[in-house]
């Protein structure tokens, strides 16, 4: 009986370690999508406050961008995103770090020429004071199987 007691007392003492996860799992989620809008809006400000100051974006073709220069690339409409969209992402939260990654189906304008690409992407989110802000992204272009 003692040990049935134990091990209940012992999971509701859990339970909000667990809540707590899922809870910043939704909000890593809520984030991802909504940067996605930002980026399809152009929405400036929505990128600066979630760009940590000294976030480099990994590209596709092994160089990094600096968060300014991601930014600016919005502002000025060199890039104009059409759509974002993403399959299933895996979170993986651990304190105040999350990690996702998954697949982005992407298309529109990079300085007026279209494309569609897949990419694979891992973006690495730190809570600080409260906020969630993308600390580091990296993309790799999904190449197109052969038919």
């Amino acid at each position: 009986m003692h040990s049935l007691i134990r091990i209940v007392v012992v999971s509701m003492a859990l339970l909000p370690c667990f809540a707590m996860a899922d809870s910043a799992e939704q909000e890593v989620t809520r984030l991802e999508d909504a940067w996605r809008t930002a980026r399809i809006h152009g929405d400036t400000a929505f990128l600066e406050r979630v760009y940590a100051r000294d976030l480099e974006i990994g590209t596709m073709d092994g160089n990094a961008v600096p968060r300014d220069q991601d930014i600016a690339l919005f502002a000025s409409g060199d890039i104009k995103p059409k759509f974002i969209d993403h399959g299933p992402l895996r979170i993986q939260v651990s304190g105040d770090t999350a990690v996702v990654s998954g697949v982005d189906h992407l298309g529109g304008t990079y300085k007026g020429h279209y494309g569609e690409m897949s990419i694979r992407f891992t973006n690495v989110w730190l809570r600080h004071a409260g906020q969630w802000q993308l600390i580091a992204s990296q993309n790799t272009r999904v190449q197109e199987k052969p038919h």
